[in-house]
């Protein structure tokens, strides 16, 4: 899971500055000009009003760069930040001591604490309950084989929340789809993973597909119940797989 940050921007005459020193207390490895790929969740004023919250979610990879603005050194670390440009900015609607929370996800392309969720910064815990724990997991999955599952996942989340479970049901089809298609690519490592690992996740895929792809002489839609059985079964999938990568229980070869 990845780090939940809150932080007031500040202006350094150039650019604006969101303190990353709250990782920095939890992660003091990081060094002036590492990547941190994160996601923009909301953004508050300097009256703590809410601007904007960002959906969908967007990565985005900068360098971590010196914290000139920085008053107070927390960690014997030179203190660093995220720098965002005047464009920026305008572009998202933010001035100096406005708040920015973001969802740090990866570490020079990493995983950042891949089996938990860390928070850094007031009212960081209280932003993740507000975003969810799928999406929260979601994006935490940072293997660029599972990006195209993940992304029918999130898609089908933000269809969910309009209440337009028929079109989560076709998404959920295609992140389906999209796990199938990478199967043939999974390779169990020996002594890690059994070798039939494969063939029962072919089994497994087919038999979830089955509860949101109903023919025959059903009429009408697959109840609501099953679609949200369906789509924790699947979110629950690409965990597993994205933390057994992460193992060495198995592999991905060749391009799907």
């Amino acid at each position: 899971m990845p780090f939940i940050l809150v932080e007031t921007l500040e202006w350094d005459g150039k650019d604006y500055n969101l303190s990353i020193e709250e990782l920095q207390n939890i992660v003091p490895h990081i060094k002036d000009e590492d990547l941190l790929t994160f996601s923009i969740l909301e953004i508050r004023n300097e009256r703590n009003e809410l601007v904007r919250r960002l959906k969908p979610l967007t990565k985005t990879t900068k360098k971590a760069s010196l914290n000139l603005t920085s008053h107070i050194i927390r960690s014997h670390q030179p203190p660093l930040s995220l720098k965002f440009s005047v464009d920026e900015a305008n572009e998202l609607n933010f001035g100096r001591d406005y708040k920015m929370a973001i969802l740090i996800t990866e570490h020079n392309h990493k995983p950042l604490f891949p089996f938990e969720l860390r928070y850094g910064g007031f009212g960081a815990e209280e932003i993740a309950k507000s975003i969810g724990k799928v999406e929260v997991s979601l994006l935490s999955v940072t293997q660029p084989d599972l990006q195209q599952a993940v992304n029918y996942l999130l898609e089908a989340s933000m269809l969910y929340e309009d209440g337009r479970i028929e079109d989560v049901r076709a998404k959920l089809r295609l992140s389906l789809e999209a796990l199938n298609k990478i199967r043939g690519k999974i390779q169990p490592v020996p002594g890690k993973e059994d070798k039939k690992f494969d063939e029962r996740l072919e089994n497994l895929i087919k038999g979830i597909k089955g509860f949101v792809d109903y023919g025959g002489p059903h009429l009408g839609p697959a109840p609501k119940p099953t679609t949200d059985m369906v789509f924790n079964m699947i979110v629950e999938l690409v965990k597993m797989l994205s933390h057994n990568i992460a193992e060495g229980n198995i592999t991905l070869i060749g391009e799907t």
